[in-house]
């Protein structure tokens, strides 16, 4: 079993998978998804920048610029879209990048994704809305096959990721599980190169967390993983999961500071701990808090990257506090490394 992290293509992802160890980086298929952002001038060319200062050379990541296709031509100082900007960036840097894709694509958005695997040579990823499917399974087959043949790729060299969206409680997982099953058994008819199901729990907001106590929000992605690779007839498949972020970025008119906060992944859960203001003595409190926590005592401290860098800050070794990216990076370094952990010692997310 691999891991399938869908992650934001942000600054402090980008760290995280910059510090990930050789281990981790072998048992990952990670996503990056482009996100509309008006605070930047440059949605492409920023992402484009962090993939070549953080990418590990050897880490081959599918990019998502499906919620980019929608605003037509992003990015300025070039013509064309996204994807195509990227494969060629990528290409540049000698980074391998597997583009992904759905049925519902226009069809110019799925002609990049044909000219960009034809160049990186890497095959595709087919995301597929368990929220919204063709009806049947003849339909879907021939939804797909279209989508398929119109990127120029076989089902053999594609990763399909069947896609949860937000889970936020039993019920919505419980309602979802039957789907999950009868298109995992759709799935199956075909040679797919890799399968995975993939979801999101982490709330949108943090302010029903109560400031400085250290709050346990359950995982309910793993919950749904669990339910369906019990009750597979199949071989279960890969685990996703959108990392220590909601699945859906902040709409423009909501994006502003929020107060710091730390997202600690062990088990079932995210143990969470907030502050009222974002000032960097808020995170080296923060740091403390939750190193003198017994999640934190109970779990491997030397697990990753980002837990030494929680650790300095408590003990007062670091020289800054570090800010909302840096904080991100150690949190998702964490995350990447408890998931493989628990996969390769216990054979679940």
């Amino acid at each position: 079993m691999e891991y399938v992290p869908i992650l934001r293509g942000k600054a402090g992802e980008f760290i995280a998978l910059r510090n990930t160890s050789a281990d981790v980086q072998a048992h990952i298929r990670p996503l990056l998804e482009v996100h509309p952002d008006q605070r930047l001038a440059d949605i492409v060319r920023t992402f484009a920048r962090h993939a070549g200062e953080h990418l590990p050379g050897n880490l081959t990541v599918t990019v998502d610029c499906g919620q980019l296709w929608q605003h037509g031509v992003v990015g300025t100082g070039f013509r064309g879209h996204a994807m195509r900007w990227l494969s060629d960036a990528f290409g540049d840097w000698l980074h391998t990048l597997i583009p992904a894709f759905r049925t519902t694509d226009p069809a110019g958005s799925l002609d990049e994704i044909r000219q960009t695997q034809l160049a990186h040579g890497a095959g595709g990823c087919l995301r597929i809305d368990l929220h919204h499917l063709p009806d049947g399974p003849r339909a879907m087959t021939e939804d797909v096959l279209d989508a398929l043949a119109a990127v120029a790729l076989e089902p053999q060299d594609t990763d399909l990721l069947l896609d949860a969206g937000y889970l936020p409680d039993t019920d919505t997982v419980t309602a979802l599980v039957p789907r999950a099953l009868e298109v995992l058994i759709w799935a199956h008819t075909l040679p797919w190169r890799h399968i995975a199901l993939a979801g999101g729990a982490f709330p949108p907001t943090l302010r029903r967390v109560t400031p400085h106590v250290l709050t346990a929000l359950r995982r309910y992605d793993l919950d749904l993983w669990e339910h369906v690779a019990r009750r597979s007839a199949g071989p279960p498949p890969d685990f996703g999961d959108h990392g220590v972020t909601h699945p859906d970025p902040p709409a423009a008119a909501r994006v502003r500071a929020a107060p710091a906060n730390l997202r600690y992944t062990s088990g079932r859960h995210w143990h969470v701990v907030r502050a009222v203001g974002t000032a960097g003595v808020d995170t080296l409190r923060l740091c403390r808090q939750l190193t003198q926590a017994d999640v934190w005592r109970d779990s491997h401290t030397d697990l990753s990257w980002g837990d030494d860098e929680i650790r300095i800050r408590a003990v007062g070794l670091a020289d800054g506090p570090g800010g909302p990216s840096q904080r991100r990076a150690w949190e998702t370094s964490h995350h990447l490394a408890a998931v493989t952990r628990s996969i390769a010692e216990r054979g679940r997310p």
